[in-house]
Order: structure tokens, then C-alpha cells, then sequence
């Protein structure tokens, strides 16, 4: 096996909004290969019609072997490899019906022709050049929903955990994950736009707390969490944390200073202070702070 081959995955998920599309960059910028089938925000399509489905979890005792045969269809794709067995056709059919029927989130983005042009992609059998990448793997924040099944499919498996200020999410105008997942942590959709920061940031709460939990249970040291914030205020720091657990060296300071120019502290960094924060119950804010984050009133 090649060491491209065996140099992964690499995978990169959080909250959405959690600044996730940064690592990504820089994970490219490296060197590692993150699917052809990319959005601008550089999510792996392939990975969100496979996965990215909340019926997926109706089916409750099938449900890991379903998730896994998602993994191998992605696995064969990103390496190149196109021998699906009839499982994973019938998988990859049933993933377009549903996709085609109700999209991937809230607002059915993802409806009609979307998971066709998916799938044309998939199988249009690319030629990759690998002597260009030093390993493979994806970027979709999404993927911190399946931790524990990712852990024990993906053998050589790396997972990174992007987490940005809880208040500044509660706020953010992507909520698809609430939505889609809020059930599986026990959190309620809103029923009014003016619950909705309230059960976002329960939701960041939740969420995290269980990436966090499974990833240092079960990864261990194949586990990295990422402060955004941080990230874009200390880039150097944080990007030589990022370096050391890809086990990437390089003795090019001009590369290094150009993947520090790569992070950029958003104009949104600290919108919660616009906000009254009396909505959110003391507890919440309590756990914001175990998290990391400072909280100015």
C-alpha cells in the first residue's frame, strides 16, 4: 500500500459555522487530497449525500452497518476505486431517493438533480494524481455525528474538532444541524425564531461536549480539537499544533508564514455582545466557559 494510501483519513467536522472550512485550506494547502466534489465552503459532497441523513438513524439496530457501507462507498471513491458491491448500490440508490425526495436539511436543499450531479461525480472514475497528495480525507461538519463509527471503521483515522464561541453560534444563520440532529441530543426545534438562539446554543453545548468526550475516549491522541477563535487570534500557534498532529515537518518559513495568513478573524468574532444574553439560562453560559470561552457582558 502506498504511503498516500495509508495516510488516512483525515477528517475534519464541528458545529457548522465553526470555522471548519479553515482547517480545510490549510489541510490542502499540505498536501492532502479532500475529494473532487467540492462546495465553496469545501464540504465533500459526496460525504453529505451518503451520510448526511437524518433517516439514516431511524433504522436504529442497522444503523452502524448502514453508516459503514456509507464509509466504504466514500473510502472507494477518494481512492480511486470503483468496484461497488450490490449492498453498495442499493445503498448509494436509496441515498439519492431520499436525497431527492427531502434534501439534506431544513430548508430540503439538496432536492431534485442535486444527488444526481453527486453521484456523475462519483463515478466519472478521475484520474488522481497521487504523487501530488501526502494522504487523504475530507472536510464536512457534519461527520462529528458518526465519532464512534468512524473510529472503529477508519483504523488509521485522524479527527479534527473545530469549536468556536457558543454565543457567537447561537447567532449564526446556519442552523441546519440543529434541525436535522437537535433529536439525538434531546433538543427541541424552536418553535419561534426567538427560542432559536436559546436551543442553538444548547445544541453547540451538547454536540460538542459528546466530540469532545468520544474523541479523547476513543481516539485519544488520533483526536485534535481546534478553538477557532484562538486559531485566528494565535494562527502560528495553533497551525504548529495542527502540523504536529499530522505529523507534517517542514523547514520552509515562507510556507509556514503563508498558512498563517490563512485564518482570518471574522467581522462575526464576538457578535453575541449585541445581543441580551438574559435569554440563556445561567447553566448554559456556565458550560460556555468550561469550553473555552470568556464571556463579556
Amino acid at each position: 500500500m502506498s504511503q498516500w494510501l495509508s495516510n488516512g483519513p483525515v477528517v475534519i467536522g464541528g458545529v457548522g459555522g465553526s470555522g471548519t472550512r479553515v482547517i480545510a485550506e490549510i489541510l490542502r494547502e499540505v498536501g492532502f487530497y479532500l475529494g473532487a466534489d467540492l462546495n465553496l465552503a469545501l464540504d465533500n459532497l459526496w460525504f453529505t449525500l451518503l451520510l448526511k441523513r437524518p433517516r439514516l438513524f431511524h433504522k436504529k439496530s442497522a444503523l452502524k452497518v448502514e453508516v459503514c457501507r456509507g464509509f466504504s462507498i466514500l473510502e472507494k471513491i477518494m481512492k480511486g476505486e470503483y468496484g461497488l458491491s450490490w449492498r453498495e448500490y442499493k445503498f448509494l440508490i436509496s441515498a439519492i431517493s431520499e436525497m431527492m425526495v427531502f434534501g439534506h436539511d431544513y430548508l430540503r436543499a439538496g432536492q431534485g438533480f442535486w444527488p444526481l450531479k453527486r453521484v456523475i461525480s462519483m463515478l466519472s472514475k478521475n484520474k488522481l494524481a497521487v504523487r501530488d497528495y501526502i494522504g487523504w480525507g475530507w472536510k464536512e461538519p457534519n461527520t462529528h455525528i458518526f465519532i464512534e463509527y468512524l473510529a472503529e471503521y477508519f483504523s488509521k483515522l485522524k479527527y479534527i474538532h473545530v469549536i468556536r464561541h457558543g454565543l457567537d453560534m447561537a447567532y449564526h444563520n446556519n442552523q441546519s444541524q440543529l434541525y436535522n440532529w437537535g433529536n439525538l441530543f434531546g433538543v427541541e426545534k424552536p418553535k419561534t425564531l426567538k427560542d432559536l438562539p436559546v436551543a442553538s446554543l444548547e445544541y453547540w453545548i451538547k454536540a460538542n461536549q459528546k466530540a469532545i468526550r468520544l474523541g479523547k475516549n476513543i481516539l485519544k491522541e488520533r483526536f485534535l480539537l481546534i478553538n477557532f477563535d484562538q486559531l485566528c487570534e494565535i494562527p502560528k500557534m495553533e497551525v504548529e499544533k495542527i502540523f504536529s498532529f499530522l505529523e507534517f515537518q517542514t523547514n520552509d518559513i515562507d510556507f509556514v508564514d503563508r498558512i498563517c495568513l490563512i485564518p482570518r478573524k471574522p467581522s462575526s468574532i464576538g457578535r453575541y455582545k449585541n445581543h441580551d444574553l438574559a435569554c440563556f439560562p445561567e447553566r448554559s453560559l456556565d458550560e460556555v466557559r468550561k469550553l473555552g470561552f470568556n464571556i463579556e457582558e
